[in-house]
């Protein structure tokens, strides 16, 4: 089931990605030949921030988020299970605030327009919350597939074989 979950979520960035991209392209164009596409860059900022908190989340469930483990990683293995334990639970903490926080956010600004798109501004805030809750369900997975220590480090790492 993951793998699928997985694809289509990957799929889903790179057509939101594509379509930040033509929209871009077509609102330019239009533009420059003098019949301006009104809504163009609303729209492509819609489509970019869902792309982000995408690839924000795929990021995640591989791995690929910034650290700074070069003294963890020579503590013994008890230590670098607190200390990962810690920034785990200070990640979730961060996630939880975020999604508590961001659907408050996205209800209060349902009634908002962007611009002259017509399209809600609670669209564009909704992207918060919901990536927080993906990023939640991917830290998750990572923690149970990789084990505290290996949940921080990138798929492509041998830091985890390293230290285990």
């Amino acid at each position: 089931m993951w793998h699928w979950y997985d694809k289509g979520e990957e799929w889903l960035a790179i057509m939101l990605l594509g379509g930040t991209s033509l929209t871009m392209l077509v609102s330019s164009t239009a533009r420059a030949i003098g019949n301006p596409f009104a809504g163009g860059a609303e729209l492509a900022q819609f489509l970019f921030i869902w792309t982000a908190v995408l690839g924000a989340d795929i990021t995640l469930r591989h791995g690929g988020q910034v650290r700074i483990d070069a003294l963890v990683i020579r503590l013994p293995i008890k230590w670098q299970r607190l200390i990962t334990s810690l920034c785990i639970g200070m990640m979730m903490l961060f996630l939880a605030l975020l999604t508590w926080y961001g659907f408050a956010l996205a209800a209060s600004n349902w009634q908002r327009p962007m611009g002259v798109a017509g399209l809600s501004y609670g669209y564009i805030t909704l992207a918060l919350p919901v990536g927080a809750l993906l990023m939640m369900l991917s830290m998750i997975r990572r923690v149970f597939t990789n084990g505290i220590i290996g949940s921080l480090v990138a798929d492509d790492d041998d830091i985890v074989e390293e230290a285990l």
